[in-house]
């Protein structure tokens, strides 16, 4: 297995988290520091996020066998998972009319994301160990990650139908984390 074959499923769930957070930026407005603060919240939880699975799909080229690559990848993407449910969890609900959607939008996706984590670890239990079955298993991972990319965007559309000139535009516009979340896409 290369690394680049390793990396291209966690390149496109990041890069669809980073396009969840650029679309709600599209999709939001207002000048609330609270509604500023839980855009923020959400942006570095996202970057943690992503920082997390990258760190463990790089983590996965000094593992000593196939068995202990499987057992870091599971480990390592629901422990990025689960922070990041719950710092989603912590935000809470932002200070605005829209804010329950919003909020209700994001726990689907942190779900969503959850479940896609099960089932890439019931793929990698037992680890695959012949060359059919690590094929097998890439292509259900590839599947799975499809699936958590479907659902970013998917939420990313309720985000952007949500008061477009609403308080959480300017929010996510001008917090800190989301711009440079948004830079580093």
């Amino acid at each position: 297995m290369t690394r680049t074959r390793k990396q291209a499923p966690a390149a496109s769930l990041v890069l669809a988290a980073t396009m969840l957070i650029t679309w709600a930026v599209a999709a939001r407005a207002s000048s609330s520091t609270s509604a500023k603060q839980w855009a923020n919240g959400v942006c570095s939880a996202v970057q943690t996020f992503a920082n997390s699975v990258d760190s463990t799909i790089g983590g996965l080229n000094g593992s000593d066998s196939l068995d202990s690559a499987a057992q870091e990848a599971k480990s390592g993407l629901q422990s990025a998972v689960t922070e990041l449910q719950g710092s989603l969890e912590k935000l809470g609900k932002p200070p605005t009319s829209d804010g329950k959607q919003a909020q209700t939008a994001l726990q689907n996706l942190s779900d969503e994301l959850g479940k896609a984590v099960a089932s890439i670890q019931g793929v990698l239990t037992p680890p695959p160990s012949s060359p059919s079955e690590i094929a097998s298993a890439f292509a259900d991972i590839g599947s799975e990650i499809q699936k958590a990319v479907s659902q970013t965007k998917s939420t990313a559309n309720t985000l952007k139908g949500l008061k477009p000139n609403g308080a959480l535009k300017k929010a996510f516009q001008s917090a800190p984390a989301c711009t440079q979340l948004k830079n580093s896409s």
